[in-house]
């Protein structure tokens, strides 16, 4: 596992946590190409507002910090994120059109920015380790999430390196979570931005843990542009290896569910088409009677009838419903609706007394 060509990692602890590193940046001397995705809720964080007006420029750095949101903190939180960002920008010698920034934490505290900026220097200068980076992002997470793949091209293998943090408030699209998924892949950027879009329908918008939408939900994908991919088979090979790497980190963070002792898969077939596949098997992820009942191992499965009927889809009296034994920590659970061809899968995990706790105490 290396960091692919043309990028550099840092991290340090900048004082927003209690001596845990809370502050990470991703760099490269020479302009990345980005493609981005973030919550469709309507309130939020003002990292998600800067970023989404600098996603089509050419990146030169990438600013995450943990434990504060940056969302809903008053009139200054914008301008305490446009101070931050001037700062950093002024630091590394570029503009602030050229600085993507991502936020996860505690919502509706101000961002402490002079803690931020007085640690860019460190920030800068020092070379870290991927683990250093991937804790540096994290929350209320259990461990880090890091997930590799190569591809091969004319020109050498590529790298693709992906990280991302998320544990509680998850469900598409996409969940309370971060993700920044690097490589050295030179392609066409509609083309790379046509790949990035599959591997997020399949893997981050395919998850959920409590079907709670986070105001601060991002996505970034980079490429230095190192390595080209010529043929249609190095392109073909490079998605796959994408969305392979996206969905080890999408399965990662259910496997961390808050409270969570149980990752469940769920596989909708007979479908009349994709959309109600994946309507359907998210649906069933999100009733929190079939999440208990699997906390439970109890195969109750009247559960799922309900939970599909909520969204519109009728169920034929002959619909299969078939599952590995409950008791298990991985548990993969068949449901053959027989109303089409389509299919779908679809993350989560079990809810448990202990999800209730972490949550009731989180502040």
């Amino acid at each position: 596992m290396k960091v692919p060509l043309g990028f550099h990692l840092s991290a340090v602890h900048c004082g927003i946590k209690k001596k845990k590193l809370d502050l990470g940046l991703i760099t490269s001397k020479t302009p990345l190409a980005a493609i981005g995705f973030f919550t469709t809720n309507a309130n939020p964080s003002y990292s998600v507002v800067f970023s989404k007006k600098n996603i089509n420029k050419k990146i030169k750095a990438v600013l995450v910090n943990s434990g504060n949101a940056n969302c809903f903190s008053g009139p200054r939180g914008l301008k305490d994120t446009d101070n931050i960002i001037g700062k950093l920008a002024k630091a590394l010698k570029t503009k602030k059109a050229n600085i993507l920034f991502a936020s996860t934490g505690i919502i509706g505290k101000s961002l402490p920015s002079k803690k931020i900026t007085d640690s860019f220097y460190s920030l800068i200068s020092k070379k870290s380790t991927i683990a250093d980076f991937a804790r540096s992002i994290c929350t209320t997470d259990a461990f880090t999430k890091i997930s590799y793949g190569k591809a091969k091209s004319s020109k050498g293998k590529v790298n693709i390196l992906g990280f991302s943090k998320g544990a509680g408030m998850i469900a598409p699209n996409m969940a309370t979570m971060l993700a920044f998924i690097l490589t050295d892949a030179r392609l066409p950027k509609a083309t790379f931005k046509k790949i990035a879009k599959e591997a997020i329908e399949e893997s981050f918008n395919s998850v959920t843990v409590d079907g709670c939408m986070s105001t601060n939900d991002t996505v970034f994908m980079l490429s230095s542009g190192k390595l080209p991919l010529v043929s249609k088979k190095d392109l073909g090979v490079f998605a796959s290896s994408l969305k392979k790497v996206c969905l080890n980190l999408a399965k990662m963070i259910v496997k961390d569910g808050e409270g969570a002792t149980k990752l469940i898969e769920i596989n909708i077939k007979g479908a009349k088409n994709s959309n109600e596949a994946k309507r359907a098997g998210l649906s069933i992820a999100n009733s929190n009677l079939f999440k208990t009942a699997i906390y439970g191992a109890n195969p109750n499965w009247g559960r799922i009838v309900a939970a599909l009927g909520s969204t519109g889809i009728k169920a034929n009296e002959n619909i299969s419903i078939k599952a590995n034994n409950l008791r298990s920590k991985e548990i993969k659970i068949d449901v053959n609706l027989k109303r089409g061809k389509a299919s779908w899968c679809v993350y989560t995990s079990d809810l448990t007394p202990k999800y209730i706790k972490i949550n009731a105490q989180y502040s």
